[in-house]
């Protein structure tokens, strides 16, 4: 899966937006990249024998939910949602 994949996934209402703001916005391209990077620790993790012991399991879902706020921010900045 794509890096934009991720988030257009978790934004599908809003994935022309996405797209536009990926192509054109550093900061925004930034944060999708490390949106896709926690969610694929975040699995690697979670799919660990002793999953449930791992403190970096809740720490990427806490950083996910971080970085989901702040690109709804970017989302809402942009208009149209």
């Amino acid at each position: 899966m794509r890096t934009i994949d991720y988030v257009v996934e978790h934004f599908p209402e809003r994935a022309t937006d996405v797209r536009q703001l990926y192509l054109k916005d550093e900061r925004f391209r930034e944060a999708c990249e490390d949106y896709a990077a926690s969610i694929a620790s975040l699995r690697r993790f979670e799919a660990r024998d002793d999953a449930e012991l791992r403190p970096e399991v809740q720490d990427y879902r806490r950083l996910l939910r971080e970085l989901e706020d702040e690109l709804h921010k970017y989302l809402s900045s942009c208009g149209s949602g």
